[in-house]
């Protein structure tokens, strides 16, 4: 716990997250609202995005309609200077490709609060509805598979609000006496409809959007990809037209305008390339940005040696403020909370968790919201890998096992398709569990690391699924890894381990037991891992590697050493909890001496454990060779008579009538 106090360096409330009801939460987007203090409260927080999801997964599917076409590239003007009567007047234009033989319709999510002024379709204006959040466009004729048509949405209006928060938003930010006009949007899930018309779906990326942004000459806007142009429009207005020419879901779109500062840093590769990081700060925390974010480099250059090359090389990447209390991860251009911009370094978990989705998020994007541990697993743990290369490997331990890391509280789960999202417990926390699991049951990080990358280059630019992921892992370690995450990603909570142990000499050796149950109730089915098991005397110490997926398990060991303790899992490679327990009654042969038949015979079993008195040894299944019995003190003696092998099932019972039972074979 050494590096508790670089999460707590400044004294802040907890955001207190009112679960019975949304009414009662308080807003991120209120300027009073107090920062995360620590990376779990961060994730916390940043889950509230995914709140929406309860809201609107039911009116949300994706409609066989919308199947039809894959929409290819939008184009965006947004006139944003009604910042007094917070409206938007946009025209939209959506090119898309059939993927149907009988196209005839276009069917895109918008909301019901805006007015529709005209839709454009082949020239001509065509008829449309506007009602349950989707815009129906009637195209001019039928439109056979890989035809591409193209409609323009002329729309005004008031964006949607949400219980919780808005995807669009206008604010006035309050700078000493004064207040100034401020906009910032953030869309994750579904949040793009609130705000202009699109084909609202992760898995439908566009290959490329322009977005055009009207303001009022004093502010400067922001979105994604690169800066194509800045117009003047008389006598007090200004057009910023930004370009995204990688593909880019519609969550990820973003829209930001205010009286920003702006400064550049560069981050050069090993191989001298310079990738620009644009920053756009308040300028009332133009100096605390500067100081904050400027580790970024570093953390680029580690993520490239760790994950490969920064997927969006030919544009950049960089910060643009906004009053949000944590982060979202727009594309090229994340959007990062002015609470959190304080002129320190203790939310440089944040500042690496938004450069992380870059690569798990934005170019490799969550096919469907079930799939959500995608995104924020796995930039969870990219927190964690940061915090090791700095501060050294145990604080990677650190980190996944601390309350104010990625530590998690059960009830969890499941991390697919999780039923809780109103904390990061599940979808971040144990989400970056299911990696940290997975590297742990690798054992080698080369591997590991491998398959991440390989997961990347199959799916850079596209989508992904959970299913996807596991097989992808599978083709580069050669077995299929999903029996060690499944209950994990599928079930809920975590394997609760009862560990025993002992030893004894059996036949001149000294033979140690380890016993492991698993006791957990819900879920009502055993987890699959592979534990480290350390045992240790006065000066010894050794370390074994065991598979454990039954109820009740015991392993055999010859040390050499008698141990006085035993540690399960120690470095936490797996979630889990443990328990002590004096070790049952256990039988400690696994074989027994062969015989030759007409020979005098003689072994003896060994049990240890026992609560109390006399053992009393029995054979209860199977048959030993005629001339050989079993005495009850657990002699086995006599001649053998015949010859083979001999199955035999032996049962010791002390006088508390607990016992033990195990398969023997005799060979004569």
């Amino acid at each position: 716990m050494i590096h508790f106090t670089r999460f707590l360096c400044i004294a802040l409330l907890s955001a207190v997250l009112a679960l019975a009801s949304l009414a009662e939460t308080p807003d991120p987007w209120d300027e009073d609202y107090p920062p995360p203090a620590n990376p779990d409260e961060f994730h916390d927080l940043d889950a509230l995005k995914l709140r929406g999801l309860y809201e609107r997964l039911q009116d949300l599917p994706l409609l066989s309609t919308q199947a039809d076409f894959d929409a290819l590239y939008y184009d965006l003007t947004l006139d944003l200077r009604n910042f007094s009567g917070q409206t938007i007047a946009g025209d939209v234009t959506i090119l898309a490709r059939s993927t149907a033989p009988d196209l005839d319709e276009l069917v895109l999510d918008l909301c019901s609060t805006f007015t529709v002024d005209s839709v454009v379709v082949a020239g001509s204006a065509r008829p449309f509805t506007l009602t349950g959040n989707l815009l129906t466009i009637q195209l001019d004729r039928v439109y056979v598979e890989n035809e591409l048509v193209q409609a323009r949405v002329v729309y005004h209006g008031t964006p949607c609000q949400t219980s919780l928060y808005t995807s669009f938003s206008y604010y006035n930010r309050p700078v000493g006496p004064r207040f100034i006009p401020s906009i910032a949007t953030l869309s994750e899930p579904y949040g793009a409809r609130d705000w202009w018309p699109s084909k609202n779906h992760p898995a439908d990326k566009a290959d490329s959007v322009r977005i055009s942004l009207i303001v009022a000459d004093t502010l400067t806007a922001t979105s994604n990809g690169v800066l194509e142009s800045v117009t003047i429009i008389p006598p007090s207005s200004k057009k910023f037209t930004w370009v995204e020419r990688y593909p880019i879901s519609t969550y990820l779109v973003c829209a930001n305008a205010t009286n920003y500062a702006f400064y550049r840093d560069w981050y050069v590769s090993p191989g001298g390339d310079s990738l620009p990081l644009d920053h756009y700060p308040y300028p009332e925390r133009l100096a605390n940005a500067i100081e904050s974010w400027n580790r970024l480099p570093q953390m680029m250059g580690y993520c490239e040696q760790m994950f490969g090359e920064y997927p969006f090389r030919n544009e950049k990447y960089g910060h643009t403020m906004f009053n949000w209390g944590g982060a979202m991860e727009h594309q090229c251009n994340t959007s990062y909370g002015r609470s959190i911009t304080n002129g320190a370094h203790n939310y440089d978990h944040i500042v690496l968790h938004e450069l992380a989705h870059q690569w798990w998020g934005d170019e490799i994007t969550l096919a469907t919201w079930p799939d959500i541990w995608l995104n924020e697993g796995f930039a969870s743990y990219s927190e964690a890998l940061w915090y090791a290369h700095v501060y050294g490997p145990d604080m990677l331990r650190e980190y996944q096992t601390s309350s104010w890391g990625n530590d998690v509280v059960d009830p969890s789960g499941p991390v697919y398709d999780p039923t809780d999202l109103f904390s990061g417990n599940t979808v971040y926390d144990k989400g970056s569990w299911i990696l940290h699991i997975l590297r742990g049951a690798l054992r080698n990080d080369s591997l590991f690391f491998a398959a991440l990358r390989e997961y990347r280059t199959r799916h850079a630019y596209g989508n992904a699924t959970t299913t996807e992921f596991l097989g992808d892992v599978a083709d580069v370690v050669g077995y299929d890894v999903t029996p060690y995450l499944y209950s994990y990603l599928y079930l809920t909570n975590r394997p609760h381990f009862a560990v025993s142990f002992g030893s004894g000499m059996v036949d001149g050796e000294r033979v140690t037991v380890a016993r492991i149950r698993q006791t957990q109730t819900d879920p009502d089915t055993t987890f699959r891992t592979r534990l480290d098991l350390r045992f240790t005397a006065a000066a010894e110490t050794t370390m074994v590697l065991v598979e454990n997926s039954e109820w009740n398990e015991r392993y055999y060991f010859e040390l050499g050493f008698a141990p006085a303790g035993l540690a399960v899992d120690p470095s936490d490679w797996v979630l889990k909890a443990v328990t002590t327990e004096s070790l049952p009654l256990t039988i400690l042969n696994r074989e027994v001496e062969e015989t030759t038949a007409g020979e005098a015979y003689s072994d003896t079993l060994i049990a240890i454990g026992a609560s109390s008195g006399m053992l009393t040894w029995s054979v209860v299944e199977g048959a030993l060779p005629a001339g050989i019995e079993l005495a009850p003190n657990g002699v086995l003696a006599g001649v053998a008579q015949e010859v083979g092998s001999f199955d035999f099932k032996v049962r010791v019972v002390d006088e508390t009538v607990e016992e033990d039972e195990a398969w023997l074979t005799l060979d004569v």
